[in-house]
């Protein structure tokens, strides 16, 4: 398990049988949000504001997903398991465990979304997603987040209740999203309108015109 800090993250608890049958339940997906005040302070949560006078809100939720029009070619069985109970990972770089989850979830046949933590905004998404927990990595299924940490016995056991086949399914020309990071990288501001721009001088200088007049020189 990898601990977070300050630009990126024990033994998982037991994960109990009654919470992943809560799965069946069908709750709706998590969503998070990305929350800028009027005054330009960020905050994160897993709660829409009550209120957005004033405030830019915008939803990181499916910021990598897959798209159920991506199940279209898998068995009836993982078809209903992915649109009803999508999975999401969330890792980090030079984790051990979030190698072993990645590994697991991939030789199990299970479509998933993978988001990654490495900046100081993922940071923040990230603990208001995992209730102020700093451990990676963390699994999704649906709206229910297993404990922190990876246990595969935990895992096969939601992943069960949840419907998804215990062995793989998926054709074999299916592509697995690549890895995002949980808080998309901000576009870079364009040039304010009427700023010039200073051409750069070239690195190498061009070869002299041999017809140019003498003295004259580019």
């Amino acid at each position: 398990m990898k601990r977070l800090t300050k630009r990126t993250s024990r033994h998982a608890l037991v994960f109990s049988a009654a919470l992943a049958l809560g799965l069946t339940a069908g709750t709706p997906a998590w969503a998070i949000y990305k929350i800028v005040g009027p005054d330009g302070s960020v905050t994160f949560s897993d709660v829409p504001p009550s209120s957005t006078q004033g405030k830019a809100v915008q939803s990181l939720s499916a910021n990598g997903n897959a798209t159920p029009s991506s199940f279209a070619g898998f068995p009836v069985a993982l078809r209903e398991a992915a649109r009803k109970y999508p999975v999401t990972l969330y890792t980090a770089p030079q984790c051990e465990a979030c190698d072993a989850a990645r590994d697991y979830l991939q030789q199990r046949g299970i479509p998933f979304a993978e988001k990654t933590i490495t900046t100081n905004a993922d940071i923040k998404a990230y603990k208001a997603l995992s209730n102020g927990s700093d451990q990676l990595p963390l699994v999704i299924i649906g709206s229910t987040k297993l404990s922190t940490g990876f246990s595969s016995s935990n895992w096969d056991v939601a992943l069960d209740a949840a419907g998804y086949p215990k062995k793989s399914e998926l054709p074999r020309d299916y592509v697995r999203p690549q890895p995002v990071a949980l808080v998309p990288p901000t576009a870079q501001k364009a040039s304010a309108p009427g700023q010039k721009r200073v051409p750069t001088e070239p690195s190498v200088l061009p070869p002299p015109n041999p017809n140019a007049p003498k003295g004259f020189q580019f």
